[in-house]
């Protein structure tokens, strides 16, 4: 089992469009633990310094297979 990370990032701007204000964006990395998938997490939420931003994400296990 692996663990992957996904972020929401929506953009606080009147001139975008609601369904374009905000966008799920799957990190291509995966984790050995949630531990270090809830780190990941929480640094690449403090890079973020845009006040416009908003961003949230969480870890989900899942058992990845090669196709």
């Amino acid at each position: 089992m692996k663990f992957i990370l996904i972020f929401w990032i929506c953009l606080n701007d009147p001139s975008i469009a609601i369904d374009q204000t905000c966008n799920q964006i799957p990190m291509k990395i995966t984790y050995d633990s949630m531990e270090e998938c809830k780190f990941a997490a929480d640094y690449i939420h403090q890079r973020i310094q845009d006040p416009k931003v908003y961003a949230t994400a969480f870890c989900a296990q899942k058992n990845l297979t090669s196709t």
